[in-house]
């Protein structure tokens, strides 16, 4: 099994976290946290699940060997085993949720803590189609950079095997194993998050005996990668017992206060603030409507232009910036549709456009190049983190001893176990 590593400066060494992909993904949509929570001490490893990322699929697996939850658990505790990984701090994202809680229910003395991060399958799309429809439905409100990762990673991994890998995982009643849950666990859902509702994240924290949930404002399903820096810094709190339910009532439940990519050493420069994207939306807008038609251009080119530049203000418009108007669409969206604008410009430029004059084709590319540049330049605050109070957790169940380790186990977890 591949893996990254981040070794971190030894502060927290003793006690390893290790990041979990998700549903086809790889440890690549695992290293903005990883960065930065090495960089807060932490000794942080990610692995790559066997038959994605750079991991081979085991050489007895039959075509096209998606695993299930329980496989996966297993394929993990072998890494664990292997790298001398006694115990963990684990980080699950969607599935590595239900990887890491399997985990955690069959061999509890292995887990220190855990970190569930969008935690599937929300009840309410427990099928197949359903369940792919809300993965699309969340790639809008990720940062555009990880699109591109997510896309490579599907590949990658074959779609036959994400598709069975799907279609093993999205009925798995994780319901059933939570109260058996022995770790403190630290729920986070992404405010935007399409793949499961607020009432299943509370619901889902409800079922943990030692469980609370944190929901970051402007993130939506990969808060490892879109909101990277306020992650590490909720886990960081959530390890060293720094934050408690009275303390974040008292700030209006924030745990972590609001971002900006500007803060960020570690983040890649980002010079355009919302503000200024704000005015160069209206700028570029404007041009698109009234500089063809004065320039003499082509009818096509006029076209292509004015197109862009009414579906330009209409969004700009309605974003939730400084400049916004009805403030609506998030600003990741928003980005995301100065991506999607840029590469339409740069393919028209190459099709629709190929009979018109060569300056007005060069125009309208380095237009669709400026989008591009625009939507990765642009800083994309996040958080707060707030802490949302949910009835419950902290139960006491009947416990049993785990065989030839003499660890209390829940009776549940012992059901779940021998099936």
């Amino acid at each position: 099994m591949h893996a990254r590593a981040w070794p971190g400066d030894t502060t927290y060494e003793t006690i390893p976290v290790v990041l979990v992909h998700g549903l086809g993904l790889s440890s690549r949509s695992m290293v903005p946290l990883g960065r930065r929570l090495a960089a807060l001490g932490y000794q942080v490893l990610a692995p790559d699940l066997p038959g994605f990322g750079s991991s081979p699929a085991p050489v007895d697996a039959p075509w096209p060997a998606g695993p299930d939850v329980r496989a996966q658990a297993d394929q993990l505790l072998a890494w664990m085993d292997a790298r001398n990984i006694h115990k963990a701090v684990l980080f699950g994202n969607s599935l590595g949720v239900q990887v890491i809680v399997d985990l955690a229910v069959r061999f509890p003395q292995r887990i220190e803590r855990l970190v569930l991060a969008g935690p599937p399958p929300d009840p309410a799309y427990r099928a197949p189609l359903s369940q792919y429809a809300r993965v699309v439905m969340n790639m809008p409100f990720e940062a555009p950079s990880l699109n591109p990762i997510l896309q490579t990673d599907y590949a990658s991994c074959g779609i036959p095997r994400m598709v069975q890998q799907l279609r093993r995982t999205v009925r798995d009643p994780i319901e059933q194993r939570l109260p058996a849950v022995q770790a403190p666990a630290l729920v986070i859902r992404g405010e935007h998050d399409q793949t499961l509702s607020q009432a299943w994240a509370e619901e889902f924290t409800r079922l943990l005996p030692d469980g609370r949930l944190v929901v970051i404002e402007g993130a939506a399903h990969n808060v490892q990668y879109t909101a990277a820096r306020v992650t590490a810094r909720l886990m960081h709190a959530f390890l060293q017992e720094a934050f408690a339910s009275g303390a974040a009532a008292a700030m209006d439940g924030v745990v972590v206060p609001r971002l900006v990519d500007t803060q960020d050493p570690l983040a890649a420069p980002k010079p355009i603030s919302t503000r200024l994207h704000g005015m160069l939306d209206y700028a570029t807008a404007l041009l698109c409507l009234t500089l063809p038609r004065a320039l003499g251009c082509s009818p096509r080119t006029q076209q292509v232009l004015a197109t862009n530049g009414m579906m330009a203000l209409g969004y700009s418009l309605f974003t939730d910036y400084e400049l916004g108007a009805a403030r609506k669409i998030p600003m990741p969206v928003h980005l995301n549709m100065d991506a999607a604008g840029g590469m339409q410009l740069l393919l028209a430029s190459a099709t629709a456009l190929r009979g018109a004059p060569a300056p007005e084709r060069l125009a309208v590319a380095a237009l669709g190049l400026f989008h591009l540049f625009a939507a990765a330049s642009t800083q994309m605050p996040m958080g707060p983190a707030r802490l949302v109070p949910v009835a419950g957790g902290r139960r006491h169940l009947p416990v049993g001893t785990a065989p030839g380790t003499g660890e209390p186990v829940p009776a549940s977890a012992r059901e779940y176990a021998s099936a």
